[in-house]
């Protein structure tokens, strides 16, 4: 039951940002769709620097009480507010240093937008590391429901959204039901500790080192792309290169929802040598959501004329290749997502960065090569080769691990 919940709840968040980007498409201008894209980029990449301090280690605490939880929980809220406070203001830096140099690429709409994704996220993570499937779901369910109702207020106002509407509807969607949620779940513990109250938790924080090394190669495999099209190839183009990953999103929702509830029971099973459990839920959490993904690829593929006659007004026009890419993308993704999730619940950090590091240098050589020789929708076969040095690396990681446990 567990499951389908997560699976409802990924459900209702890839709506969310297909209603905005669907919005945005449609009724908006390519280079204003395109503008949204990148930030939304920036946010996702924010959201893994923030996984590496907070959220990868609220959902591997090993504790199951609630009152063990507590201060623990507490201290990553304390970190998470200055990561945000500190991630708004470089936001705010980096717009203005672009509105200065003259680049399309500027939004004031993204210094609410990257911090209310950020307090979602962490919203969403502490919901479900505490296993609390259904107040994970009525987090989504809230900022969707906001999202929609402001959306259609601007929509029948009859104005074409530029990008820092998308930015600030989506902000203020992502950051009022984060709050709200925030605020029930911790009650009178939603206060920032003291430095000295930090202390002894401090510890937590060792590992983040190599959690970052590996979340932010992870982002750079999976995100150069956005950067390497808009710089080189135009905002037009990363219009595109959205416009068609968008329809392959659902795919992602079997991966995400599984890994949501997973790797919190992963880490208990591992830390009460359950082994034989752990590689049995490993298995079938790699093989639904590879098949799904799979499926609905296909799906995608075989009916591409009529979803973007139907999604986009007939834009986008002889695009049929972008999604067969995309759908080798979202299968090698979901191999990884099980994969990576096996690693961080037996907390493995340091070698879950090594293979994100190969992975990331066979994405910036492939990028290279793209970007000198081959048109922009080749940009997806640059992130593709290092998802796969990236499943090669941890198929023999995990190989070695399943040897030793069978001994154990």
């Amino acid at each position: 039951m567990r499951f389908f919940i997560s699976l409802l709840e990924q459900a209702m968040g890839a709506l969310l940002t297909f209603a905005v980007n669907i919005w945005m498409a449609r009724d908006g201008h390519p280079e204003a769709y395109g503008v949204y894209a990148f930030w939304l980029t920036i946010a996702w990449m924010a959201g893994t620097a923030q996984s590496t301090l907070v959220t990868s280690h609220l959902m591997s605490l090993p504790h199951v009480d609630l009152t063990q939880r507590r201060r623990p929980e507490q201290f990553f809220l304390t970190v998470q507010l200055i990561f945000i406070i500190g991630l708004t203001c470089l936001t705010e830096i980096f717009s203005q240093g672009m509105a200065f140099s003259g680049s399309i690429f500027t939004a004031e709409g993204a210094v609410l937008f990257v911090p209310g994704f950020l307090l979602f996220q962490y919203a969403r993570a502490l919901a479900f590391s505490r296993q609390r499937t259904v107040m994970a779901a009525s987090i989504t369910g809230c900022a969707l429901l906001l999202c929609i109702v402001m959306i259609g207020f601007y929509h029948f106002s009859g104005r074409l959204p530029a990008a820092n509407d998308g930015l600030l509807i989506s902000g203020m969607a992502y950051g009022i039901s984060a709050l709200i949620f925030v605020i029930a779940l911790m009650k009178k513990h939603c206060l920032p500790m003291g430095w000295r109250a930090m202390k002894p938790y401090l510890h937590y924080l060792h590992s983040s080192g190599w959690i970052f090394l590996g979340a932010a190669s992870s982002e750079l495999t999976n995100r150069l792309f956005s950067f390497a099209t808009a710089w080189h190839y135009g905002a037009s183009s990363l219009a595109v290169l959205s416009a068609t990953q968008i329809a392959l999103r659902p795919a992602w929702m079997i991966s995400a929802a599984w890994t949501s509830i997973a790797q919190p029971r992963m880490a208990h099973m591992w830390a009460e040598s359950r082994y034989r459990q752990f590689w049995k839920f490993l298995a079938v959490g790699t093989l639904i959501p590879v098949t799904g993904s799979l499926v609905w690829s296909a799906l995608v593929f075989v009916n591409w004329d009529f979803l973007r006659r139907l999604l986009y007004h007939d834009n986008y026009a002889n695009t049929a290749e972008l999604i067969l890419l995309w759908g080798g993308n979202v299968i090698l993704g979901s191999i990884l997502g099980g994969w990576n999730c096996a690693l961080l619940a037996t907390r493995r950090f340091r070698t879950l960065a090594y293979t994100d590091i190969l992975g990331a240098f066979a994405t910036c050589v492939a990028m290279v090569i793209v970007i000198r020789f081959l048109p922009y929708p080749f940009v997806i076969t640059g992130t593709m080769m290092g998802q796969i040095t990236q499943v090669i690396a941890l198929g023999v990681v995990l190989y070695g691990m399943l040897r030793t446990t069978s001994r154990a």
